[in-house]
């Protein structure tokens, strides 16, 4: 009796194996969600959503023999049924990583990702690259998978706020579809060694450095300031009381001060001040500002302060005008390149 060969799935072409691409984007999907708590749900999510790709009508899409395959719903619905609550937000990534995230009402979530439903009914006139989600499951575990332990709840909190929950998702999936394209591009782009070749990461905040940095500067401005005593007064109270706060423990502060008080430094030295407070808290600075003139002005300031020690890549300028001026230099355009990928993440 002949006996029957299994065949070896695949993620993409160029016979990258799926189980190498699965252990690799929940990992890395793991390790970005850590920080905010979620990296069970991230590396479950990681490792299921390609799922799909267990099948040989798949293999045939990859010999571009097949097409108009969904092979990420059967992942959010093997998620959903096996974890239900404990999962939401994973189920939801994994059917969004390709199409980008829907609308995932709770009550009829289940019967719109119920496979024998999407075979018959599917949106988007696709299909399934298998319906049988215990075929799947085989196929998983005879490649030496386990399913990744139930996290012991979801990131998404079915009784916090609609703008909390859409928000919590938004970051998990952020992770998933991340950590995916990056393991992809990383396999497409191999060396002459056939090593997977990544792209650079962002530098990282140092905000001692950078603290030591901004007080320095904070000096000079002083000592070359001609304004008023009591402006400067003034200014260096607000400065201070910023410096101050940043011990405190995390949460939501407010500062409300008049133009030409100087908030543009003071709230950096509140943010790096906090950064140094909680080290392993933190890991970036973000700032959001209302209009682009003033977006560039800030960006600007910041720039020119740190790209002595940490080079322009420090800050991270990113907008709907970002980038668009005429680059004059290889420089110019290589940096452009660096800060498109680093929006990206």
């Amino acid at each position: 009796m002949e006996k029957k060969v299994c065949p070896i799935f695949l993620a993409h072409s160029g016979n990258e194996p799926l189980r190498e691409h699965l252990e690799l984007v929940a990992k890395r999907a793991s390790s970005c969600a850590k920080l905010f708590g979620a990296e069970k749900e991230a590396f479950l999510a990681g490792l299921i959503h390609d799922i799909g790709k267990y099948s040989n009508l798949f293999l045939r899409r990859l010999e571009n023999k097949e097409k108009g395959l969904d092979h990420w719903s059967p992942g959010a619905y093997i998620t959903l049924t096996k974890c239900r609550w404990n999962a939401f937000a994973a189920a939801l990534a994994i059917q969004g990583h390709h199409i980008g995230l829907q609308h995932g009402f709770p009550g009829s979530l289940k019967k719109e990702l119920s496979l024998e439903y999407l075979a018959n009914n599917h949106p988007l006139n696709l299909r399934l690259t298998e319906k049988d989600p215990h075929l799947l499951l085989e196929r998983f575990s005879a490649d030496g998978f386990t399913f990744p332990q139930e996290p012991e709840s979801s990131l998404y909190d079915r009784f916090s706020t609609p703008v909390a929950g859409m928000l919590d998702i938004r970051m998990l999936y952020s992770c998933l579809v991340d950590a995916d394209f990056i393991e992809t591009e990383a396999h497409f782009q191999r060396d002459a060694a056939g090593n997977r070749s990544y792209r650079k990461p962002g530098l990282e905040l140092q905000p001692e450095k950078a603290l030591k940095i901004l007080l320095e500067n904070m000096y000079k401005i002083r000592q070359d300031s001609k304004a008023e005593t009591t402006v400067n007064s003034i200014r260096d109270d607000l400065f201070k009381t910023c410096l101050e706060a940043g011990t405190q423990s995390p949460g939501i502060f407010t500062l409300t001060a008049p133009t030409g008080a100087g908030k543009t430094l003071s709230m950096l030295a509140f943010a790096l001040k906090h950064a140094c407070t909680h080290k392993n808290h933190f890991k970036r600075i973000i700032f959001v500002i209302p209009y682009l003139t003033i977006i560039e002005q800030t960006a600007n300031i910041y720039r020119e302060m740190f790209s002595p020690l940490f080079g322009s890549q420090y800050v991270l300028e990113h907008h709907s005008l970002a980038g668009t001026r005429e680059k004059n230099s290889q420089d110019e355009l290589e940096n452009d390149e660096q800060r498109k990928l680093l929006s990206e993440n």
